[in-house]
């Protein structure tokens, strides 16, 4: 259970979900993630995400010599289709919930004081 709770940690980090979301349809390069994340940052989540092998590197030919950029490896592929399996369904399980009407929700934190 120690090495789940270890990968959940480093994977839910914001920096490297946002990593993992930006590459879910296509390989970006660092200049082209560094616009949503911080340096430190985006380079401590690179460095976790290839570690983890949920991330690797390849070339783009958008220019004559190439360029350098990140892409989802096939587990990583699979753990961001498993991670919009489990919003989707908190979002379906949350969806179902009676909604409460605001004003008696108040009145019901304020009989418990």
């Amino acid at each position: 259970m120690e090495t789940i709770y270890a990968l959940a940690k480093k994977i839910t980090k914001k920096t490297n979900m946002t990593i993992l979301f930006s590459l879910k349809d296509s390989p970006k390069r660092w200049s082209e993630l560094e616009k949503s994340i911080y340096k430190k940052d985006l380079h401590k989540g690179i460095k976790e995400l290839l570690d983890l092998g949920l991330i690797q590197i390849t070339l783009r030919f958008d220019t004559p010599t190439g360029s350098k950029a990140y892409e989802l490896s096939p587990l990583g592929k699979k753990i961001v289709q498993l991670l919009e399996q489990i919003e989707e369904e908190y979002t379906k399980y949350h969806s179902k919930a009676p909604q409460k009407d605001p004003e008696k929700f108040i009145n019901e934190l304020l009989e418990k004081d």
